[in-house]
């Protein structure tokens, strides 16, 4: 009876132990979704900047241009989004970003190069939209993404077609 009565104050012990352990938020991955979309979208906007400077191919300034239009806009509701859950974003995600250094030392090879990038980072960057629009828990955050979607998958159909024509 002693012996139970011990092993039960024990079991009491690491239950009430258990419960005062703090619990990690249940959702970092939308503070994760926002710093890689801001972070992403930064990237857009400075490299369509640099296409706009360095494009020698018409339709590589055009996209360019929508680049900086679009995500900058897309960087408006996604700091609104972020403002209004209460999440807080790094300063170093959401300004201060510089385009790739290859990229601003391409010369002639920049259009080739920067379509090649668009390309591959328009992929990566549907893939985790559409993750985050599935699977991600915080509502309004995933609303952000999937608003932001349809534009995400025209860009990578734009830049699809502009390779092509390389």
């Amino acid at each position: 009876m002693k012996n139970l009565f011990i092993l039960s104050i024990l079991c009491f012990g690491a239950v009430s132990a258990k419960a005062q352990i703090p619990q990690p938020d249940p959702d970092t991955t939308a503070k994760h979704f926002l710093i890689v979309a801001s972070i992403k979208n930064l990237q857009e906007i400075s490299a369509g900047e640099l296409a706009l400077k360095m494009a020698k191919r018409p339709e590589v300034k055009t996209f360019g241009q929508m680049m900086v239009t679009d995500h900058q806009a897309a960087e408006q509701l996604l700091l609104q989004t972020a403002k209004e859950s209460g999440i807080s974003l790094l300063p170093a995600a959401t300004g201060g970003i510089q385009p790739d250094l290859m990229l601003k030392n391409a010369g002639a090879a920049f259009d080739k190069m920067y379509v090649h990038a668009m390309v591959s980072g328009h992929r990566n960057t549907v893939e985790v939209f559409q993750n985050y629009a599935t699977t991600g828990k915080n509502a309004a955050v995933r609303d952000l993404a999937r608003q932001l979607l349809p534009k995400l998958k025209h860009h990578l159909e734009e830049i699809e077609q502009i390779e092509q024509k390389l």
